[in-house]
Parts: structure tokens; C-alpha cells; sequence
């Protein structure tokens, strides 16, 4: 494992191979079945970020529009749900046919048995953890989720700087992953780029959100492409 801006992981295992989503947040939204079909055959999933204006601030899209979404684009659907509430709302999206259904910890009271519901209704549970949250009071959860999705940033806004000392949350998770010989996706979510992706793949990360990034980019597809060769550079041995 190579060594890119800070420390990687200890681990007995290396991390499946890596994968990375484009988060529509960044995307022109009068034309979003034209933004996810631009990434199409280079992203993996693509990141829909759903906010309530109450969980955060700001308020984007709901259910109809990713039901909307999914029936123009191929892709799987990473669903990250910054709302209260989320087991009322979750297993609606994972009805709907999104591939991975993550909410945020600090917004649930009981995240395993909502993780039941989601894979019972054929999608992949996944707990995200917010900025300012430990990780470690979550990490005894992990084996009933099939992604942890680690802010880099503070959930709810996009375009924020990376937070690198946040890694040390992706190196924590690693370590318990491996050490438990877990099957399970380190997701990490705000400013990722060209810049900081090898940071996060040397911590232990193995899918990356990227929004102005790739939207940002005069080809979103190269950009999504050169994102998934940095992080492979920095896993190989």
C-alpha cells in the first residue's frame, strides 16, 4: 500500500477495488437525465444526494425525481439521505431500485434493524457519519451494512475543501474492517478531486463521491476515469 499525503491504513487486507460515483449535486439540474447518461460506461454508481431542509439545511430532490432518474440512466443508484426521519423514507428509494440506500447515523435511532429493511427490500444498507461524529460507537454495527459512508466535509453543502484529518475516521474503519475480514465499502463524500483521492484511497477508502469534480470537467467521463486510475495507483503495492 502506498503512502500518499498521510499515513495508510494498518490492515491485513487490501481494499476491493476502487469505485467512484458522481454525485448529481454537482450537475446541471434542467438537464439531469443527460448529466447521469454523460458518466455512463466510466462511473460505478451514481450519487444522489437527497436533503430535507431540516436534517441540513439546504433542500435538493425527493422520490419522484429519483424515481424519474432511474428509469433514464443504467447506472446504480447510491442514495444518501440527509433527512430526519429516515426510516419512514428509506425503504421507499430502495423499492424504487436504488442499488444503495445509506442514511446518517445521527438521524436514527435504530440504523440495524432499518439496515434489515433495506436489504429485505433488495437494496444495500449503507451508515454514513457525519463531520463532528466519533466513528467508533458505529464500528460493532458495521457487519449489518454493506457501506459506511465517511464525510470528508460537514453533510449538506457542496463544494466544501476536503477535511484531511477526517481521514483518520477512513483508517479507523479499515483497521476493524479487515480485522474482522468484513465485506464492506469505505465511502468517503466531499472534496474529492484529482488532489485529495489519493489521500483517501492510502487511508483505506474504496469508493469515492466526487460532484464538482467530474460535473465540473469538459469531459465528466475522463474525469470520472482519471479519478479511478489515481485511487488504483495508490492501492497497488
Amino acid at each position: 500500500m502506498s503512502r500518499v499525503g498521510g499515513d495508510s491504513y494498518t490492515g491485513a487486507v487490501t481494499a476491493p477495488s476502487p469505485i467512484v460515483a458522481p454525485s448529481i449535486l454537482a450537475a446541471d439540474f434542467a438537464r439531469l437525465a443527460e448529466e447521469a447518461r454523460a458518466v455512463e460506461g466510466a462511473a460505478d454508481w451514481l450519487h444522489v444526494d437527497v436533503m430535507d431542509n431540516h436534517f441540513v439545511p439546504n433542500l435538493t430532490i425527493g422520490l419522484p425525481v429519483v424515481q424519474s432518474l432511474l428509469a433514464a440512466t443504467s447506472l446504480p443508484f447510491d442514495v444518501h439521505l440527509m433527512i430526519e426521519d429516515p426510516r419512514r423514507w428509506a425503504p421507499a428509494y430502495a423499492d424504487a431500485g436504488a442499488y444503495n440506500v445509506t442514511f446518517h447515523a445521527e438521524a436514527c435511532d435504530d440504523p440495524v434493524a432499518l439496515a434489515k429493511e433495506l436489504r429485505s427490500a433488495g437494496a444495500r444498507a449503507g451508515l454514513a457519519i457525519d463531520r463532528d461524529t466519533p466513528i467508533e460507537p458505529y464500528l460493532e454495527l458495521l457487519p449489518s451494512f454493506d457501506t459506511l459512508l465517511i464525510m470528508t466535509i460537514k453533510a449538506g453543502f457542496g463544494g466544501q475543501r476536503f477535511i484531511p484529518e477526517l481521514l483518520d475516521k477512513v483508517r479507523a474503519a479499515r483497521r476493524h474492517v479487515a480485522g474482522g475480514h468484513l465485506e464492506l465499502r469505505i465511502e468517503v463524500d466531499g472534496g474529492i478531486a484529482a488532489d485529495t483521492i489519493e489521500q483517501a484511497a492510502a487511508a483505506g477508502a474504496d469508493a469515492f463521491v466526487a460532484g464538482t469534480a467530474v460535473y465540473g470537467a469538459a469531459d465528466p467521463a475522463e474525469a470520472v476515469r482519471r479519478l479511478k486510475r489515481l485511487a488504483e495507483q495508490t492501492q497497488r503495492p
